[in-house]
């Protein structure tokens, strides 16, 4: 638990400097090695911490000659396939790949995050604590940054860059097909069409369209997909059911819709690209209910599309407070916010994480991996 109470106390203090008082391009920049250095060490210098451990180790072994890249040999993305070859020309060790992993993914995180939100480290923090029990997830979280880089093309209204991120997003993992949406809605929502949305959401999330919807995207995708698919609900509704979806978490997300959507003509004034992570955060809530009913994986792995614009709207409420005094507060609360984020993460699976086991950092610590 240290290391995860060391990251959050650093990126909060680096936020809390960067929300109170001036800071040069050089004391920022350095604030940026840090915490990259940081995040990078404590994402791939893990061992045998994060969901599906066994499953990516096992893959990694797998991959060893040309013919072994093909989704048809072993049902994964073939450019995650590519990324392991091409890392074992260089060393057949996982640890290797998976600090190659953490350099390519904290790279784009931190350019997206820079040009996405004015306060780059309380995003950072929120993003680090919510997401931290998807730590495991390899393929899905590349294509989660490269789909956030594709955003700024949203905005400058290059449909060929945007797709092309997209499809690359695509070839590491199959539910980046989703974030093409955001192409679609970058437009001012009105309050009613707002409620119509989440009226309607709620309507086909009790009935059986998900799960026919989604057996046809499988089948469309094709037998590997479809597998996957059985797998994931197979091992995890279980585990999934107990943790969510939770009334505490429901509050939360209509809590915060209600805050980003209430201040969203003076903060759009300021940051253009606000209006645009604000509806990807209404599709995520749309998403939410359509599958909180049948297929909670929906929820916890391709909502993820959707609920990274939660960090960037929360540090964007930031730009409404000129007084020292109120960003204190309101940092203070986001500091809160973050560890409870961190232990509603991990909840599903909270012994694949704590305590945390690297190379260096209780390796002869023995976990039951799943």
């Amino acid at each position: 638990m240290t290391i995860y109470i060391f990251t959050i106390l650093t990126l909060f203090a680096f936020a809390y400097i960067e929300i109170n008082y001036p800071v040069s391009s050089k004391t920022k920049r350095i604030m940026y090695v840090i915490a990259y250095i940081l995040l990078v060490f404590q994402m791939g210098l893990r061992w045998e911490t994060g969901t599906d451990w066994s499953n990516y180790l096992d893959h990694f072994e797998s991959i060893d000659d040309i013919a072994s890249l093909s989704p048809l040999e072993n049902g994964l993305e073939f450019g995650y396939n590519l990324s392991i070859w091409l890392v074992k020309w260089l060393s057949s060790e996982y640890t290797i790949f998976l600090l190659f992993h953490a350099i390519v993914f904290y790279i784009f995180l931190f350019y997206s995050f820079r040009r996405n939100t004015p306060y780059f480290f309380i995003a950072l923090l929120l993003f680090y604590t919510a997401t931290m029990g998807v730590m495991g997830c390899n393929r899905q979280l590349i294509a989660l940054v490269i789909c956030l880089c594709s955003l700024r093309y949203v905005l400058d209204k290059n449909p060929i860059k945007f797709f092309s991120l997209v499809f690359v997003a695509f070839n590491f993992h199959a539910s980046a097909f989703l974030f093409i949406i955001y192409y679609f809605i970058n437009r001012d929502i009105k309050p009613y069409a707002l409620i119509l949305i989440l009226a309607a959401s709620i309507i086909i999330g009790n009935t059986s369209l998900p799960v026919t919807a989604f057996s046809f995207i499988g089948n469309l995708f094709g037998i590997n997909v479809g597998k996957k698919v059985v797998f994931y609900l197979e091992s995890a509704s279980d585990v999934l059911a107990e943790s969510g979806p939770s009334l505490l978490g429901l509050f939360k997300r209509l809590l915060f819709l209600f805050i980003f959507y209430y201040n969203r003509k003076r903060i759009s004034k300021i940051l253009p690209y606000y209006n645009l992570m604000l509806n990807g955060y209404i599709a995520g809530l749309a998403f939410y209910f359509i599958f909180y009913n049948s297929l909670l994986i929906m929820i916890s792995r391709a909502g993820l599309y959707f609920n990274i614009m939660e960090p960037l709207l929360l540090s964007s409420q930031i730009c409404l407070y000129k007084r020292k005094e109120n960003r204190i507060a309101i940092a203070c609360l986001l500091l809160l916010l973050s560890v409870l984020l961190f232990f509603q993460s991990i909840a599903p699976y909270p012994d694949l994480f704590l305590p945390y086991k690297g190379i260096f950092i209780n390796s002869d610590y023995f976990r039951i991996m799943y």
